[in-house]
């Protein structure tokens, strides 16, 4: 084992003050690309709408890109400006980068200088679910006169904006966009809303209006078909992962896949195919694939498919054979690792001219100078047959049998016998492009609206300034254009100021630790703006505020309504917001069954139970230790008499329908692998067994820290009978679980086969995982003296657990470790939390301050990378995954304060 060393730079805070010191921080700044700051603007709970609500996430940090206001489905705000002759959008191409002076979980300010001498300052402000405001202040700091174009507009990289009208009487753009709801909302019935109306309306009559189908140069991108109600024959799909692990989140057209089937070259599905039965892409973007074969024909027993995933970026790939053996199954699953890429070489530079009914397609020949096949998609089919084979020149001509159709084309080198990747698809679309200088636009009928934009010149003296509004208004079928117009011009006179009010006014009563460390400071306010942007005011059977998981950007397992286990966020945000901190809590007591039940996930239109063998899932128990840790923050009586008999209730019936065999440990059950939180890529369950198995060293750890909870909260009532009951209780668990949870051949507490207790299942010894729920018990605070020094020699050991930004979820040591897995390696927040309190707990709190300041430098360094925070972590190297803007990451200020306090 290697020792431990505790660094002696953790720089943690040295004084603690009960009071707010900087009230104005979030008001104050001087934060750039390379500072740790949460940029993810939403309303305002007060302000909320759960269906139709539209979030930003600020992107100026990426130079390739424009300092906008990026969504992940509604459309991107943007601002471009044309000096000179020259274009300024990117951020590469500004004189002075980003400075952002003030946020808020609904606002941001920020300035920077496109050219020398004009400063461009933006406020920035989500007024509500369905309002944005965009102030745009430009002041002539020169010495001599500016005249420039001043071009706010917007992009869609989903989908397309559909019929896109100029409204010159009230310089706006009236459209709309589609967000189509993914399956886990559609088959939760969820209600959603997938055809938004738009109003676009600019402070200034414009001197013209652009409307255009392709940013640049690149042909247009024709939307995915929505095909949901086509249903599916057969699909492959899978996960694509790149040489370090970590899976390949880039979609279509850097990533491409090809399928051919049976050998037959003639005819191919690509990474534009359709997908049936779904209203999704092949590539979504969270690295899955999903391919569809239906596309071929009727799939048979035996028919044989190739399969080829390339990755534009890195030059990444794999190609497989593989053969249908259950077609009646209708899919299979199949990952793909990808490596370096040495199939034949990918067509470039290819280019589509439409003619007088003919297409003629062009490619770069330079990287190969062998044949080429040409196949053609003839939309809205999904499938590309060839229309040129072994084509030695470098263009091809095609008649185009009805022309006022949509065709698209991609081109594949071929040596006779296999063929390489193919090309991105060009198509017959006729092409309206923004292409950076903005220079031309165009009101006649364009196919795939991508970009909107209004052209205003202005002309600045020296010293003068010019004040420009833009106003984003949404809303739903039913709401007339007229109407909407009307809702944002009553936003043309709307103070900014008095929202930047309410927030300081708001962030005042957050106790404020000192810090000596700037970018922990930093960390501290974006965790406490991340948790604060995620909360949506009551709403349908929601009677409280409540959170998701994740609000911008939306997907359907973290936006359906609040988890136990997520809920441990509110041991942080309680600081902040010790009200709604109590209510979010009273949303489960309102759901909460008479047999004491509460369902698995609670939201405004939820009651999620996931029947499973004829049980319900619940959460995992973590219902009255978050309670008592609220209310020892709040001290609210009321909260405290109102959660103790919810509480108690739950406890009872957990105990009573987790317990299966009656002897005084309970196993997870009903979907059980949902209920222990560990849901995706575990060891055990994986390798070994169902939870359900099992008598758990987590669920019953959590069982003790409920009843040592209930103890506490009964005690504090005055209620001492229940008091000993409680005391009674955990003590007999804790008993049970040092008595068969415990491994005194390895020194570490696992999981026991119900049935007999030992630590074997399928096989000798096969529970004998080293996970990091091993060390639940250090939290509970049930280990007995004698085994503390020999369970945390593993938690030290940095070839385990002990690791550069953390303790991981799996042991290093383990063959199914994985970094950036799932719960296979990563670093998870909240369970680190829990280690951290146990060592704590236990006396240990040099290491404690050592365990945070890992976890806490990586969620730095991300924030420094996107401005986001995540899911999970490495804990091995900076790199986040897989989903962002997760509430539970804000546990990190509680992990803080607590080795702050002591």
């Amino acid at each position: 084992m290697k020792n431990i060393v505790i660094s002696t730079v953790v720089c943690f805070v040295i004084l603690w003050a009960a009071g707010c010191t900087k009230n104005a921080y979030l008001s104050d700044l001087n934060a750039h690309a390379d500072s740790p700051l949460f940029t993810t603007y939403t309303a305002a709970a007060g302000r909320s709408e759960f269906q139709l609500d539209q979030g930003y996430h600020l992107s100026f940090y990426e130079n390739d890109e424009g300092i906008d206001l990026i969504t992940d489905t509604g459309g991107d705000l943007a601002l471009g400006f044309k000096i000179n002759g020259s274009w300024h959008y990117r951020l590469s191409g500004m004189h002075s980068k980003p400075v952002i002076t003030l946020s808020y979980p609904d606002m941001v300010k920020y300035h920077y200088y496109p050219v020398k001498g004009l400063k461009t300052e933006i406020t920035f402000l989500v007024q509500s679910s369905h309002l944005a405001i965009q102030d745009i202040v430009l002041t002539n700091e020169s010495g001599v006169k500016i005249d420039a174009e001043i071009v706010p507009f917007m992009k869609n990289g989903y989908r397309a904006f559909l019929d896109v009208q100029p409204d010159k009487e009230n310089s706006a753009f009236f459209f709309k966009h589609e967000e189509l709801p993914d399956e886990w909302t559609l088959s939760h019935k969820i209600p959603y809303v997938d055809t938004i109306y738009n109003v676009y309306l600019f402070s200034q009559p414009p001197d013209r209006y652009g409307i255009y189908n392709t940013m640049g140069e690149d042909p247009p991108v024709i939307p995915f078909a929505a095909m949901r109600d086509t249903p599916s024959v057969f699909r492959i799909n899978g996960r694509s992962f790149l040489q370090n692990g970590e899976r390949n989140t880039t979609v279509a057209p850097l990533s491409r896949i090809q399928i051919f089937i049976n050998g037959n070259q003639e005819s191919l599905i690509t990474e534009n195919s359709p997908v049936w039965g779904e209203n999704r892409e092949i590539l979504a973007r969270g690295g899955y694939f999903s391919c569809e074969l239906g596309h071929f024909g009727a799939i048979k027993a035996g028919d044989e498919y190739s399969f080829t995933f390339f990755l534009e970026n890195g030059h990444l790939g794999e190609r497989y054979t593989d053969t249908i053996n259950s077609p009646e199954a209708g899919k299979l699953r199949k990952d793909v690792s990808l490596k370096p890429y040495d199939l034949l070489p990918v067509p470039e530079d290819v280019t589509i001219l439409v003619n007088n009914g003919v297409a003629e397609i062009s490619w770069n020949h330079d990287h190969y100078k062998g044949s080429y096949n040409l196949y053609r998609r003839d939309y809205p089919r999904g499938i590309y047959r060839l229309v040129g084979s072994n084509l030695t020149g470098t263009s091809f001509q095609d008649n185009l049998s009805d022309p006022s159709r949509l065709y698209g084309y991609v081109v594949a080198a071929t040596d006779g016998h296999t063929i390489g990747m193919h090309s991105r698809e060009v198509n017959t679309t006729a092409v309206f492009s923004f292409a950076g200088s903005a220079g031309s636009s165009s009101l006649s009928e364009v196919e795939n609206v991508k970009v909107i934009s209004f052209h205003k010149k202005i002309s600045l003296p020296p010293n003068g300034t010019r004040s420009l509004r833009i106003i984003r208004k949404v809303g739903r079928k039913g709401e007339t254009k007229e109407k909407l117009v009307a809702d944002a011009q009553m936003m043309m006179k709307e103070k900014t100021s008095a929202y930047i009010r309410d927030n300081e006014k708001f962030y005042v009563k957050a106790a404020s630790p000192q810090f000596v460390d700037a970018e922990k400071e930093m960390l501290w306010w974006s965790s406490f703006n991340m948790m604060r942007g995620v909360f949506l005011q009551p709403e349908a059977k929601a009677g409280f505020n409540y959170y998701v998981f994740s609000r911008e950007p939306v997907w359907g397992w973290g936006h359906g309504g609040q988890v136990f286990h997520e809920s441990i966020a509110m041991l942080a945000y309680a600081y902040i917001d010790p009200l709604g901190a109590m209510n979010s809590q009273r949303i489960y007591r309102e759901r909460q069954r008479p047999d004491g039940y509460i369902n698995y996930r609670s939201g405004p239109y939820l009651d999620e139970v996931i029947e499973h063998n004829g049980e319900f899932t619940s959460s995992a128990p973590w219902y009255s230790w978050i309670n008592w840790e609220i209310y020892s923050i709040t001290k609210d009586k009321v909260f405290l008499k109102e959660m103790y008999i919810s509480g108690k209730a739950f406890h009872d019936y957990f105990v009573k329908n987790r317990d299966k065999d009656n002897d005084g440990l309970c196993e997870w059950g009903a979907h059980a692998v949902l209920e222990s939180v560990r849901d995706a890529l575990v060891a055990v369950w994986d390798e070994t067994g169902w939870p359900s198995n099992f008598e758990g060293v987590d669920v019953n750890s959590m069982l003790v820290m409920e009843a040592k909870s209930l103890e506490l909260m009964a005690r504090e009532l005055g209620l001492d009978a229940d008091a000993r009951m409680w005391n009674d209780s955990w003590v007999k668990r804790a008993e049970l679980i040092n008595k068969y949870c415990w491994d005194p051949q390895t020194q570490f507490y696992y999981n026991v086969d119900k049935t007999d207790h030992d630590f074997s299942f399928r096989k000798e010894g096969d529970l004998k995982r080293m996970e990091i729920i091993g060390f639940l018990p250090l939290w509970a605070g049930i280990v007995p003296e004698e085994r503390v020094k020999p369970l945390l020699s593993h938690l030290f050991d940095a070839d385990k657990f002990w690791r550069k930004y953390g303790v991981p979820s799996l042991s290093a040591h383990d063959p199914y470790y994985n970094d950036t897995g799932y719960w296979n390696g990563p670093v998870w927040v909240q369970w680190n939390f829990l280690v951290v309190r146990g060592l704590i707990h236990y006396g240990y709190m040099d290491q404690a301050r050592d365990l945070v300041h890992r976890v806490s430098r990586n969620m730095i360094a991300q924030l420094k990378k996107d401005h986001n925070l995540w899911e999970f972590y490495s804990p091995d190297k900076n790199w986040a995954g897989y989903h962002k803007t997760y509430i539970w990451a804000g546990i990190i200020n509680k992990m803080m304060l607590d080795v702050m306090k002591e």
